[in-house]
């Protein structure tokens, strides 16, 4: 009962909703077949797309690149956007096909027209700095911009240093601000460095060596390139604010992991 109590409440909702599909004409024999062959292009695609993966990292099988972009390039030719999207990363870095920039992009843009956020970063990224396409600061700050809007982190640090070098935007320090705030908060480390940089140098913001300090602890536990600077930043702290730091560092560090936790 209680499930026909929710179908005659969504009927109520829905004014004609069972008049429409019993007066919609059943599909014929032609587009039952069709649907059931998209249906197997893309069950196959899949299975190429995750063996592809097993073999461009290693897992379960030796670490082949070669075979990776043979399923991907099926899998990509079969119109499946992740793996088109990997094989433009394939062309772009040389791994298993011959570097090709042209062909990288042609492959970004197919999985980015189907909004794959890490393609639409990744094509961003070819127009910004001219590589397989014309250099266009407004056409990377579009697809960097269709890319944070999914919430990808690495295009919302991108984008925010168009806006912070004033490359195919007007110039907005704040803007910057606050796209790396975001994805420092999503837990890039690249974007954490950045973030980290505008506090120490008070660009946008008050300088404040505890905050610049905290996102260079975080960004450095990722990657110990940042390390350095960390280290640079705390030359210019006292006993005071370093204790401080630390203790930011943790909180946000604890934040990002239930932020992480509740994503899930």
């Amino acid at each position: 009962m209680k499930v026909l109590r929710v179908l005659l409440a969504a009927a109520a909702l829905t004014p004609g909703a069972f008049a429409d599909v019993a007066s919609r004409p059943p599909a014929s024999a032609s587009q039952r077949a069709d649907l059931a062959l998209r249906d197997l292009q893309r069950r196959e695609a899949e299975e190429d797309y995750w063996l592809a993966g097993q073999f461009a990292e290693g897992h379960t099988v030796t670490k082949d690149y070669l075979a990776a972009a043979r399923l991907y390039r099926r899998a990509a030719e079969a119109g499946y956007a992740p793996a088109q999207y990997q094989l433009g990363r394939l062309y772009e870095d040389g791994l298993g096909v011959e570097c090709d920039h042209n062909r990288a992009a042609v492959w970004y843009r197919k999985a980015a027209d189907q909004g794959n956020a890490e393609a639409q970063n990744n094509l961003g990224a070819l127009y910004a700095t001219g590589q397989g396409v014309p250099h266009d600061d407004r056409e990377a700050v579009r697809w960097y911009r269709l890319a944070a809007e999914q919430e990808d982190p690495e295009a919302a640090s991108n984008l925010g240093m168009m806006y912070f070098k004033g490359r195919g935007v007007e110039p907005d320090l704040a803007q910057a601000l606050q796209l790396f705030r975001r994805a420092a908060e999503q837990g890039y480390a690249g974007a954490q460095n950045n973030l980290a940089l505008m506090y120490a140098n008070g660009q946008g913001v008050d300088r404040d060596f505890v905050s610049a300090y905290a996102w260079l602890d975080l960004a450095a536990a990722q990657e110990p390139r940042f390390t350095e600077l960390r280290d640079q930043v705390a030359k210019e702290m006292t006993p005071d604010e370093m204790e401080r730091a630390r203790n930011l560092a943790t909180q946000q560090r604890a934040e990002m992991e239930q932020k992480e936790k509740r994503a899930k």
